[in-house]
C-alpha cells in the first residue's frame, strides 16, 4: 500500500491509460468482457454513476453502510483518507436511519417503485439480521471499515474494499432482497423472501472474498441475510472458501484480467479497436439492464466499432 499514483501511472502500460484503465477491481473481472470494455472503457466514472439503479441494489449499500456504523472505528474515504468513528450507532439508531433512507428512496421506474413499495417494510427485519451477523463476528477493535486493498496482477493493480476488518479477520456482507410474488387475482403482489444459500455460497461472491483473505492475509467470512435470518461462510463450513478453492478462485481472476490486458494491448488505447473484437449477448438477464438510454447507447458504440 505505499506505492504512490505517480508509481502506479508510471508503471501502467501508455495503452491502458489511453482508454482511463489504471486498476481492475473484483467488480470488474466479474463482468463479461463486452460489459467490462462499455463501462469502464467507454463510460467515465460520472456516467457510470449514472447507469441504472433499483431498490435491491440500495437495500444492500444502505444496511452495508449502517452496520459499519455499528461496529467499525474507523471508516475509510476513497482516498484513503481515516476518519474516526467515535459516535458508534446503537441498532434502534440505525433503524431510525433506516427509516430515513427508505423515505427519500427515489425508484429508477414503475418496476421498481412497485417493488419498493412492496419490500421496503421488510427492511428493518433485514438491518436487524444484518446486525446480528456482524455482532456474531466479535470483531476486535480496531475494526476498519472500505479499506483500500490490493493485488498486483500483470499490468496493473486489482483494487477493493473490504466492508470490515480486524487485525485477523475480515467480513463480507451481501443482502438477500425480497422479490415480488405474480399478481394475485384482485392484482395485489405478496412478498417473496429469497433464501440464503444453503451448502455454498454463489461463485461470483466466493471469488470476491478469496480475493479480499490474499489481499488481506485474514481469514474470510462471508455474511448473507434477508429478513428472517443470517448466515456465514468461512473455510470450516463451505468448500469454495478452503484453501486450494480461493488459489482456484484467484487464478481465475488472474485469467480473467490476462483476457483484459490482452484486449488493450492488441487495440493500443483505442476504444473502438477495443469494442469491434468483442460480442456482447444483448439478451443476458441482467448485464444491460442499466437503463433503456445507456443501453441504445451501448448497441451504437459497438454498432459504430464492428461497422468500421
Amino acid at each position: 500500500m505505499n506505492e504512490t499514483l505517480t508509481d502506479i501511472l508510471e508503471s501502467t502500460p501508455p495503452a491502458f491509460l489511453d482508454l482511463g484503465i489504471d486498476h481492475y477491481s473484483p467488480t470488474q473481472l466479474n463482468c463479461s468482457m463486452a460489459s467490462w470494455a462499455y463501462k469502464y472503457a467507454v463510460l467515465d466514472q460520472e456516467r457510470r454513476r449514472s447507469l441504472k439503479h433499483n431498490i435491491k441494489m440500495y437495500f444492500g449499500v444502505v444496511i452495508g453502510e449502517l452496520c459499519q456504523l455499528c461496529f467499525c472505528d474507523e471508516l475509510w474515504s476513497f482516498k484513503s483518507q481515516v476518519v474516526k468513528n467515535k459516535d458508534k450507532y446503537s441498532l434502534d439508531r440505525a433503524l431510525e436511519a433506516l427509516d430515513a433512507h427508505m423515505t427519500k428512496y427515489e425508484p429508477w421506474d414503475d418496476a421498481d417503485k412497485e417493488l419498493y413499495e412492496g419490500i421496503k417494510d421488510t427492511a428493518p427485519d433485514m438491518m436487524r439480521q444484518a446486525y446480528n451477523g456482524w455482532k456474531s463476528m466479535n470483531l476486535k477493535t480496531p475494526v476498519v471499515a472500505e479499506r483500500n486493498v490490493r493485488l498486483k496482477f500483470t499490468y496493473v493493480n486489482c483494487l477493493g474494499r473490504t466492508d470490515g476488518d480486524d487485525e485477523l479477520m475480515f467480513i463480507e456482507q451481501k443482502c438477500k432482497v425480497p422479490q415480488l410474488n405474480r399478481p394475485k387475482k384482485d392484482g395485489t403482489r405478496s412478498v417473496k423472501h429469497v433464501a440464503l444459500p444453503k451448502d455454498e455460497p454463489q461463485i461470483t461472491h466466493a471469488r470476491q472474498t478469496a480475493f479480499y483473505h490474499f489481499a488481506t492475509g485474514k481469514k474470510p467470512h462471508l455474511m448473507y441475510c434477508n429478513a428472517k435470518e443470517y448466515k456465514i461462510f468461512d473455510p470450516s463450513n463451505c468448500q469454495y472458501l478452503t484453501k486450494d478453492a480461493m488459489e482456484e478462485h484467484l487464478e481465475h481472476y488472474k485469467r480473467m484480467a490476462r483476457l483484459r490486458d490482452r484486449a488493450i494491448m492488441k487495440c493500443n488505447g483505442s476504444v473502438r479497436d477495443l469494442l469491434a473484437d468483442l460480442d456482447p449477448d444483448w439478451e443476458h438477464n441482467y448485464e444491460w439492464d442499466i437503463g433503456e438510454e445507456h443501453k441504445e447507447h451501448a448497441q451504437q458504440v459497438f454498432k459504430e466499432a464492428q461497422s468500421a
